[in-house]
């Protein structure tokens, strides 16, 4: 019987210890990794910079998801066409038990991220009719099911709130300078998979003036850029703006840019700035050191891949008025070579940019957005086709 006994306890024993290797081997495999110093992308683990954080779109494997219309798409690259994450037969993609809806009195379905093979959206559970508790929720790319991931604060108004992920971090911002009085803006940051209210945000930069508000939050290397703005008196006089570059690991920030730069954009080492008269510059991120890279004549959005800088002169129809049909966007090289030019389908059309494989749109016309059916209404342009004197773009439906 004794040795019944002991022979029971040894293979329980053994069993504990498989089961408990196993739990390592998993959470080891799960671990977040908060310490990357690379300076230059790191993919799965890296905020999409290539991106503009506006489109509520994010590069997976083999394609883009995007939200339109509270539905989540997915454009294939390989067949160039999008079609709704949903696999349910007659379903009409407008309740809960869809899979590709996102509806607006549960999410915040304007802002999409994507980290280590899934996606991350704002979102908000009830309490009351005056209280809502705020997580950005995780998307599974296997399933789409979705579950709560990082608690970030409490409060009704999220319509305000800006967040990127980066290197294991959720970064945002909530409110702004709405009232032209001396305030505070604030960033935050919170380790993904933080579900717990105890767990406040850490506060890793501030800035105070009249009107403050921080803005325009991306993420490059071991870097965070944001604009500040201001006003100098309550009356709304003197609006300024500032660029800001903070460190992720020692949190040391530093101005990078006055109110001179009208864009700015960080890819890896060098920031690219352009001015009224649309000279672009770069500063090295880590000499500071400033050098003349091009001139497209006009201001423009700024964006780049791996490959190319990409200069929108959509900023210079809002800012200088300048003839709609003057529409385009300049392609460089990294050396500040002009490659070619590219003239959307129409004047004010939405440039996303993309990675280094498509360039994608959405389309306005008369400035109404042509979304009422789906991904009808978003374009892309392959990029092998950047050189071709006849390129040509493919509708997302």
């Amino acid at each position: 019987m004794k040795k019944v006994f002991n022979i029971s306890c040894i293979c329980i024993a053994i069993i504990i210890l498989i089961s408990s290797l196993m739990t390592g081997c998993s959470s080891k495999s799960n671990k977040i990794n908060t310490e990357q110093s690379s300076a230059s992308y790191v993919e799965n683990e890296d905020f999409q910079y290539f991106i503009d954080s506006s489109s509520a779109i994010a590069k997976a494997d083999n394609g883009y998801y995007f939200l339109n219309s509270l539905k989540l798409y997915f454009f294939d690259t390989a067949t160039k066409e999008a079609y709704i994450v949903c696999n349910k037969p007659n379903c009409e993609h407008t309740s809960s038990k869809c899979t590709a809806f996102f509806p607006a009195f549960n999410y915040y379905p304007f802002q999409l991220s994507y980290f280590n093979n899934k996606l991350y959206v704002l979102g908000w559970e009830e309490e009351g009719s005056n209280m809502r508790h705020n997580y950005i929720y995780e998307v599974s790319l296997d399933n789409f099911k979705r579950k709560k991931s990082t608690y970030l604060f409490d409060g009704t108004d999220t319509s305000s709130v800006s967040f990127i992920i980066h290197r294991g971090y959720i970064y945002y911002l909530k409110g702004g300078g709405a009232n032209i009085k001396e305030t505070t803006a604030c960033l935050f940051r919170k380790k993904i998979g933080s579900k717990s209210k105890k767990d406040k945000a850490e506060v890793i930069y501030k800035f105070s003036g009249i009107g403050a508000e921080l803005s325009n939050i991306k993420a490059s290397g071991n870097n965070l850029i944001l604009m500040n703005s201001s006003f100098s008196d309550t009356d709304g006089n003197g609006y300024k703006t500032s660029y800001t570059l903070i460190d992720i690991h020692s949190l040391k920030a530093r101005q990078l840019k006055d109110d001179k730069a009208y864009s700015l954009f960080a890819d890896g080492d060098c920031a690219y700035y352009g001015n009224r008269s649309g000279e672009v510059y770069c500063i090295n991120l880590t000499t500071n050191k400033e050098t003349a890279f091009c001139n497209i004549g006009v201001p423009a959005y700024i964006s780049a891949d791996s490959n190319y800088v990409y200069f929108d002169n959509l900023q210079s129809i809002y800012i200088d008025k300048i003839d709609e049909k003057d529409r385009k966007i300049f392609v460089y090289d990294k050396s500040g070579k002009y490659v070619t030019e590219i003239t959307p389908k129409n004047p004010k059309d939405d440039c996303y940019f993309g990675g280094d494989d498509m360039m994608i749109f959405k389309e306005i016309i008369a400035d109404e957005v042509t979304e009422a059916d789906g991904a009808k209404g978003y374009y892309v342009l392959d990029k092998s086709q950047l050189k071709s004197p006849d390129k040509q773009f493919i509708d997302m439906e």
